[in-house]
């Protein structure tokens, strides 16, 4: 079993263990304000290719999650009308998928699914390493994903590199997701549907 470390316990401990793993290319089961999600960082294809060996999910599509609006902006298209659909839903339990400005591994057919949630761990993470964190439900293929690290499977801890245990997340639901470029609510969950 990889290292599990508390958040309530050892916050700093947490915090450089998780910056260190996430620079290493390691993949680590994390909490957000929605569900516990597996990550790593989203520019580096072999990073992707593990989460989907460990999902045990070939097919699996990634968003990414980023620690502000600047770094939204980076990764994504947002102008004009786009950009106040990403002030609206951010910070928040929404992925918004968007027309990709970086050719990353989590870009699929010029899109990017980007998420900013109302975790400031993971936010900090994210802006400290300068990196798009990979951001998909901590479970297996068809089973329901985790509200808290209790619900986390065995078989997935023992996958990745370091587990953060933040007891339970604040919706317990996952994220609502949202098509801009098509305008289209693909997925209704924790966050508000904006259009």
């Amino acid at each position: 079993m990889g290292e599990t470390i508390s958040l309530e316990n050892e916050y700093e401990r947490a915090f450089a263990r998780a910056k260190e793993v996430l620079e290493s290319g390691g993949v680590i089961v994390y909490p957000t304000d929605t569900v516990y999600g597996i990550g790593g960082d989203g520019r580096r294809g072999e990073v992707a290719e593990r989460i989907r060996k460990i999902k045990q999910r070939e097919d699996c599509p990634f968003s990414v999650l980023l620690g502000n609006i600047h770094m939204v902006r980076e990764y994504a298209d947002a102008q004009g009308e786009d950009m106040k659909y990403v002030l609206e839903a951010f910070p928040g339990a929404t992925t918004l998928i968007m027309k990709a400005k970086k050719d990353i591994p989590v870009v699929r057919e010029g899109k990017i699914g980007v998420r900013v949630p109302e975790h400031l761990f993971m936010r900090k993470l994210s802006i400290e390493l300068d990196m798009p964190i990979i951001t998909t439900s901590a479970n297996l293929h068809g089973k329901e994903a985790p509200r808290s690290f209790g619900e986390v499977e065995k078989e997935i801890l023992d996958s990745v590199d370091l587990a953060l245990d933040g007891g339970s997340t604040l919706c317990g639901m996952p994220s609502t997701i949202i098509d801009v470029t098509e305008k289209k609510v693909k997925r209704v969950g924790a966050g508000e549907v904006i259009f």
